[in-house]
């Protein structure tokens, strides 16, 4: 026999036992969230599919006849059988979890921190990794994304998704102690950052915007100075005192304590930090509320706030 002819459509089986659990048609049709008389149908067309009347209609409150009862108990444990199971496989997908993180911020921030967030979630296998561009929400490439956004830039949400600005730290220039001490007496101002070797990453716009913020105003033309297109790649070109960098406590903190970086400030204090862009985190609409992701994003935001 033909294996479809010989099973009921799920939306028969659905009204039957929701029938039988709710024990009218009425109460069943709420259940299900369908018109009284849908249910009506599934439950004559099932009857007439397996050939015996399953419904007592011979009194004025209907409810289930021996044959019905008995195909009702074992539909319930099938029914029962398959909740379990999609739960096991919802729980085991729960317990995964899949952050992008722009490079810079993997390296330098996030990653030494992880394992205070395994030592609270032993439980949650977690998996990072460090991208130059944001996942593709809509195919569940990732369950959640951190990003640095720059206020000029456009925040599109993508669809389906939520997001929130996990912080908005200051930048400013940094060099190696060396490399600082040789321009000592130089930098009076921020322009003559101008005459000096920067450091950028994909472009210039980070330094562009630096100096627009200290009331600069540049020239179309590009500013000079190497690309290095990953932030923790500029930074360690900064400690091994190739040239001045930008940065923000989130990528140097530990290099400023270590020593291995200099904040560069002119003595009269002629230029000073900026806010330029903000960390973004960013995930699924439908997932934001999952518990295992959820703890993550409420454990990211208190260590971000800490820093």
């Amino acid at each position: 026999m033909n294996a479809s002819r010989s099973v009921p459509s799920l939306a028969m089986l659905r009204a039957f036992d929701a029938f039988g659990r709710a024990g009218g048609i009425r109460k069943a049709a709420q259940m299900l969230e369908v018109d009284h008389a849908v249910v009506s149908r599934h439950l004559a067309a099932l009857e007439a599919f397996v050939g015996t009347a399953l419904v007592d209609r011979s009194g004025g409150i209907r409810g289930l006849t021996s044959d019905g009862a008995e195909y009702h108990r074992r539909i319930s444990a099938a029914f029962q059988e398959i909740s379990n199971a999609t739960l096991m496989l919802r729980k085991r997908h729960d317990q995964q979890l899949l952050i992008w993180c722009s490079p810079g911020f993997a390296y330098h921030w996030l990653s030494p921190r992880l394992s205070s967030f395994a030592a609270q979630d032993e439980e949650i296998a977690f998996e990072l990794r460090p991208m130059d561009y944001g996942p593709d929400f809509a195919i569940n490439e990732a369950d959640g994304d951190i990003r640095y956004v720059r206020h000029t830039a456009a925040m599109a949400e993508p669809p389906g998704c939520r997001w929130l600005k996990l912080a908005t730290p200051l930048v400013y220039p940094v060099a190696s102690p060396t490399f600082a001490e040789s321009i000592a007496g130089r930098l009076r101002e921020a322009r003559d950052l101008l005459g000096m070797r920067l450091l950028h990453e994909e472009s210039d716009t980070e330094w562009r915007l630096w100096f627009e913020s200290q009331g600069l105003t540049l020239p179309p033309s590009p500013i000079a100075g190497p690309r290095f297109w990953h932030a923790h790649v500029m930074l360690d070109a900064a400690k091994s005192g190739q040239g001045i960098a930008l940065a923000n406590d989130f990528l140097v903190r530990n290099d400023l304590l270590s020593g291995q970086l200099v904040a560069l400030k002119p003595s009269d204090a002629a230029f000073g930090p900026a806010s330029i862009g903000s960390y973004h985190f960013t995930a699924r609409s439908d997932r934001w509320h999952n518990d295992t992701l959820a703890r993550f994003r409420n454990w990211l935001i208190r260590e971000a706030g800490r820093a």
